[in-house]
């Protein structure tokens, strides 16, 4: 009776133990519960959180203007509805985000804030966007800042959209008449770079030709050279020769006339790096031809030998001293040299140092003794480019480890 009465009061001590199967699959299952939605939540944030869907306004209750109307229902039941509440799809929230147009008005928003809308579609290349912000800038006469004007017209003018491009000069000529907007750039180069870009190229050079020779503003200059640089690489090697000898006969002008040196400059450096044979005679031609060009290429030598060299374009080097030797120009092949053989040095090429050493002596062009030296030291094997590495080990003997007095 005892031992009943002892077990039956310490019966709850020993209670049969829950298998470990049955835990870990318990804890298995909460965790993927948690794992799905921190995975949803993190993707809602990502959402949310977009850099380039910030500034998108899309209230599907409010569309153009006009509010959604929803059917009339009675109030369920708690019970009812729980079974009437749609499910949350991921899907359909991200199609809403991204694949709806842009909704806005802009008739009340600040000239700050077009700014950053046009901005935005401009450098995400969103042609939707900004075909809805430029119709609404024609329905309110409204124009964002000058920095992003000058964007949009050199968006229309890349895409050749002529018609579009004349009707927001027209809108910034008014507005400036009316006093409203201040005083911005000429329109001029951007009717002509659309021309270009629509296959007129005859017409398109004879724009810029008018517009570089009354151009007084340096910052208005800088903006139809980017443009020009932008048209010489568009022709050097894809467009015919007719067309290369126009574009070097508008940078001809620049330099003679106006005493403008830079578009010459870059025509002459794509066409000599060209593949093309006809347009290397080109670039020799136009050498040849002008003394401003000779020397305003003069004192870019240490630029192009540099970008030659880096690209191990030795030949096109050699090509550049005979240009220079043709007008006796000694001084800027000595620069050359000078370039070339710290080139073949660094490699330690004692072959191709001993030539230009040579080919000094012969165009009697004397190098500094520094590079007789450097000459001598590959003759006899020696590497100077790293002297530290030749240093004597340094003298270890006198050096004692310090000594420290202890207080324990």
């Amino acid at each position: 009776m005892a031992s009943l009465l002892t077990t039956s009061r310490h019966g709850t001590l020993f209670r049969p133990q829950i298998p470990s199967v049955w835990i870990l699959t318990w804890l298995i299952g909460s965790q993927r519960k948690s794992t799905n939605i921190n995975a949803i939540d993190s993707f809602i944030s990502e959402l949310v959180e977009n850099k380039s869907l910030k500034w998108k306004v899309l209230n599907s209750r409010h569309r153009n203007g006009q509010p959604r109307v929803l059917p009339q229902v009675t109030n369920p039941s708690p019970k009812e509805e729980s079974l009437v509440r749609a499910p949350f799809r991921l899907t359909e929230l991200y199609t809403e985000l991204t694949q709806n147009p842009l909704v806005i008005n802009i008739s009340k928003l600040e000239v700050a804030q077009l700014d950053q809308l046009m901005a935005t579609a401009l450098s995400e290349q969103n042609k939707q966007d900004i075909s809805v912000l430029l119709n609404q800038m024609f329905q309110f006469s409204k124009i964002p800042s000058v920095s992003v004007l000058k964007s949009v017209l050199k968006h229309l003018a890349d895409a050749g959209e002529r018609e579009k491009l004349e009707q927001l000069i027209d809108l910034c000529e008014n507005l400036h008449t009316e006093g409203t907007q201040p005083t911005i750039c000429r329109f001029d180069h951007y009717r002509a770079l659309c021309q270009w870009k629509l296959g007129n190229t005859l017409k398109s050079l004879e724009a810029f030709r008018a517009i570089i020779a009354v151009c007084s503003e340096e910052e208005e200059l800088i903006t139809v050279d980017h443009m020009l640089r932008e048209m010489i690489d568009e022709t050097i090697g894809k467009k015919s020769e007719a067309v290369l000898l126009a574009m070097m006969g508008l940078c001809e002008y620049c330099i003679v006339e106006l005493k403008h040196e830079f578009p010459i400059c870059y025509v002459w450096e794509k066409s000599f790096h060209s593949t093309w044979h006809s347009d290397q005679q080109a670039a020799k031609t136009i050498f040849d031809r002008h003394e401003p060009l000779r020397t305003a290429i003069s004192k870019r030598l240490a630029n192009l030998c540099f970008k030659m060299l880096y690209d191990n374009d030795v030949e096109k080097v050699y090509q550049l001293i005979e240009l220079f030797l043709k007008h006796n120009m000694k001084a800027e092949c000595k620069a050359i040299l000078i370039k070339l053989f710290e080139y073949q040095y660094w490699r330690k090429n004692l072959r191709g140092c001993s030539e230009i050493m040579q080919n000094a002596i012969d165009l009697n062009i004397t190098l500094p003794e520094m590079y007789n030296r450097h000459l001598l030291e590959l003759l006899l094997g020696r590497d100077q480019t790293h002297p530290a590495q030749h240093d004597p080990p340094r003298k270890t003997k006198g050096l004692q480890p310090n000594k420290y007095e202890l207080k324990f």
